[in-house]
């Protein structure tokens, strides 16, 4: 959602729910039902429909317990009250480690338990108003997403898929598709991406190598023809006619670079097949895979070893000391700033914190500067309407534009707190800014913080780390498919110790070497081939396996990591479910490759 689309939802959210709360008699906590129901947003659109439904289906309690609880149990406890809050806030801290879409979630999750817990009613509400109020706000949002997704649910799969043709994400495309209701026509354009970037990235090396340009041409052809298909796959509906791939087939090619051409064209071939036949009959995911995915992200997030692990320790410890900040100005309504301020900045990787700190304190500074404008030239009254349209318009480019988000942050809590509080708006500012100014004193104090005892590796370190915890585990996967006695406890320490290597690549313990240019994107590309290796080696532990399979899993654990990665056969008796899992196991080892060469040229 994005423009007036996004103003609309806002509006109808914030309207609907402090509506409905006031008709539902939760009295003053309608307002912090309707702005908890803004944050409950943030987490509830980023999948497809089915998908997004089974995440608020335990998200929804959640926030409930964590705006509702802490708050009641302040009343009895401060102490008691903060406590609870920074483990919620460690909990918000470990969700990344789920994928990509729970970055979101986390923080959600985190945001609205601290407005939750730091908002000022303007009067006294009783328990059942309390939980009333997020229970209320997670109730509008699931039937808003349920309206948004209804006409076509599965619009950001196949918008996941499209993009992953054509710009190679294709790790994020296999999370949707398997979150989603896997349908054999998107498994079908799936496939035929992994064996398309498998093939591309193996040509692509054989170019450079034999210095030929009828394989870059012939790339380049493909890549016309895959932005062609891509407008297929994006299609909700089957297209009436889509031309066939114009292959472009240089002769005199080497044998193998030749079958390579061959397999790319092929691969173009099956995801155009796919799109315009839409065959919607289900796939038959093996039962449990999306269970031992999600055990297979956790198990390395529980441990010291993890970078995740030690960043949320570090975020309920930050946040844990600006409550017993904010505990000495009660009733202070510039609280929930404070906290909210606190939280944000604090990011895994401690050069983020430091941009975040940048981007909380200049935008803060630059909307202290338009309020000052607006005091100047306007009667004090226009400060509550001048707020409200500087929330709808932050809200809309929070993702894009955070220096005006935060800016605009500044106009609504300012002009907002002043006059329902009858306030100095003068001193309100100055006080938000010197709060601000704090929040990321403290954000950055234990972002920079190393935990002692922790090793600090460089970005090739932690690269080569990551690989040989994955080439290990793969050799244990083609062992144990082949017959052999491998050791369940073995193999889930081998789990877990390349859990943790991925979770580090991108999560470095501050006082690290930053990575070169060109690293910093390698260390991404890496981090979820390497977790999509680790998640297709469990699936096919799920399944009766074979020797050919054993044999396509050990050729990839040897050929990981090396700058020239080799093609990984598939073996004639494997089913559609194993040829889907054998591309993705190819596609990501060549990403892998790719991202070597990436830190050897650096």
């Amino acid at each position: 959602m994005k423009g007036p689309g996004f103003l609309l939802v806002l509006l109808v959210v914030l309207g609907g729910v402090s509506g409905l709360g006031f008709l539902l008699g939760l009295g003053n906590a309608a307002v912090l039902a309707a702005l908890t129901a803004l944050f409950c947003l943030i987490a509830a659109v980023g999948g497809p429909l089915w998908a997004d439904l089974r995440l608020l289906a335990w998200f929804a309690p959640a926030v409930i317990l964590a705006v509702g609880v802490p708050r009641l149990v302040g009343e009895v406890s401060q102490w008691a009250a903060i406590a609870l809050l920074a483990v919620i806030v460690v909990i918000a801290g470990l969700l990344p480690v789920l994928g990509p879409r729970f970055v979101t979630v986390g923080l959600g999750l985190g945001m609205a338990s601290l407005f939750g817990y730091g908002f000022q009613l303007t009067g006294t509400a009783s328990a059942g108003q309390i939980l009333g109020a997020p229970a209320l706000a997670v109730g509008v949002i699931v039937l808003l997403r349920v309206l948004i997704g209804a006409k076509d649910p599965a619009k950001p799969t196949r918008e996941a898929l499209a993009d992953a043709l054509t710009e190679g994400a294709q790790e994020h495309a296999a999370r949707l598709w398997l979150a989603d209701r896997p349908r054999r026509w998107t498994g079908g354009v799936l496939g035929g991406t992994f064996r398309y970037r498998a093939a591309t990235g193996l040509l692509e090396i054989r170019r450079k190598r034999l210095d030929s340009e009828e394989i870059g041409e012939t790339l380049d052809a493909a890549k016309e023809e895959a932005v062609r298909l891509a407008d297929a796959v994006r299609s909700p509906t089957a297209p009436d006619e889509v031309e066939p791939v114009r292959r472009k087939e240089p002769a005199e090619l080497p044998g193998a670079t030749a079958r390579l051409v061959t397999a790319l064209w092929d691969s173009l071939e099956s995801i155009r097949a796919a799109a315009t036949e839409r065959d919607e009959s289900r796939v038959d995911v093996p039962k449990g895979l999306r269970k031992e995915l999600r055990r297979i992200e956790l198990s390395g997030a529980f441990s010291w070893r993890s970078a995740q692990f030690r960043h949320a320790l570090r975020c309920g410890l930050g946040v844990a000391l600006a409550l017993v900040v904010a505990s000495f100005r009660p009733g202070d309504p510039l609280t929930v700033s404070f906290l909210l301020g606190t939280f944000a900045i604090m990011q895994p990787e401690w050069r983020d914190s430091l941009s975040k700190a940048w981007q909380r304190i200049g935008g803060s500074l630059g909307g202290a500067v338009v309020l000052a404008l607006v005091l100047w030239l306007l009667p004090q009254g226009f400060l509550l309407p001048v707020g409200l349209v500087a929330l709808l318009g932050g809200f809309s480019v929070m993702r894009t534009r955070p220096m005006i988000f935060n800016g605009c942050m500044v106009l609504m809590s300012v002009g907002m707190n002043a006059t329902t509080k009858h306030l100095d708006p003068r001193y309100v500012l100055v006080e938000y800014l010197l709060l601000m100014v704090l929040a990321g004193a403290i954000a950055l104090l234990f972002g920079f913080a190393a935990i002692p005892g922790v090793p600090k590796p460089g970005p090739a370190e932690r690269f080569d780390t990551a690989v040989d915890a994955t080439r290990t585990l793969l050799g244990s996967v083609g062992r144990k498919l082949r017959g052999d006695d491998v050791d369940p406890r073995t193999l889930g320490r081998e789990f877990r110790a390349a859990a943790v290597a991925q979770h580090g690549l991108l999560a470095a313990e501050p006082g690290t070497k930053e990575p070169a240019p060109g690293q910093r994107d390698a260390l991404e590309q890496a981090a979820e081939a390497l977790r999509g290796l680790s998640v297709t080696a469990s699936s096919l532990l799920l399944r009766p396996g074979s020797t050919g399979v054993a044999d396509a899993v050990d050729e990839a654990a040897r050929a990981l990591g090396v700058e020239e990665a080799a093609e990984i056969p598939v073996p004639p008796d494997a089913d559609e479910e194993q040829r889907l899992v054998l591309d993705t196991i190819a596609a990501d080892v060549v990403s892998v490759g790719e991202a070597a060469q990436a830190f050897k040229s650096c």
